[in-house]
């Protein structure tokens, strides 16, 4: 019996030591189907097996266009995953010792905009408010006696988020100048900046 119990707790702590040692590419092939419509298990198993044999990684996905894994690292992971869109993951940790999971999305034509979601280790929804703030379109202004009239021109609210492969930090970059006419791309661009927040172990702080 009391080999049994033995047995028992080994198999317990080496299961809960796999499950812990779980990284980013087990949470991007496991990930729901309805998150990554464009590409399939068997297509994410294929983009990450690729990559990791030094080779191209790059699929065809359901639209018959191309996407392809652009790098890959144990806790982040950057996809393209069609000609205008791309995907970043990366697992951030948490003050009590759990992980949860950013996906950082962006659509681009003339300029890019992105949006962020936080999911918990088996893709639950979490609220993104809890975790970042999106930042408000004067945040990106440097303080000048023209910022007002450069907000004005700036009459769409376009924002281009990016994570780090390297560190826990995370950019945000006001894209609105890439679709500006030239004379008003400049007088903005010269006016803004690029916004970098770091990871607390509970939310993404501004600096």
């Amino acid at each position: 019996m009391k080999r049994h119990i033995i047995v028992f707790v080994i198999l317990f702590s080496v299961c809960g030591n796999i499950s812990a040692q779980k990284n980013i590419k087990n949470y991007f092939v496991e990930m729901p189907d309805t998150m990554l419509p464009l590409l399939s298990t068997n297509a994410r198993l294929d983009l990450v097996d690729f990559y990791e044999a030094g080779m191209r990684a790059i699929v065809t996905n359901r639209l018959d266009g191309k996407s392809e894994l652009l790098k890959l690292e144990p806790d982040f992971l950057e996809l393209k995953t069609s000609a205008s869109a791309s995907m970043q993951m990366k697992m951030l940790s948490t003050l009590n010792g759990d992980t949860i999971l950013c996906v950082v999305t962006s659509a681009c034509a003339e300029a890019c905009n992105s949006n962020i979601r936080f999911y918990d280790k088996g893709w639950r929804s979490l609220q993104s408010d809890r975790f970042f703030d999106k930042p408000q379109i004067r945040e990106f202004f440097i303080e000048s006696d023209s910022i007002d009239k450069a907000i004005a021109i700036s009459d769409i609210y376009l924002v281009k988020l990016s994570l780090s492969a390297d560190s826990d930090s995370l950019h945000a970059e006001y894209t609105m100048p890439d679709y500006m006419m030239q004379e008003d791309s400049c007088f903005v661009a010269s006016r803004i900046r690029t916004i970098c927040y770091s990871w607390s172990g509970r939310r993404f702080i501004g600096e």
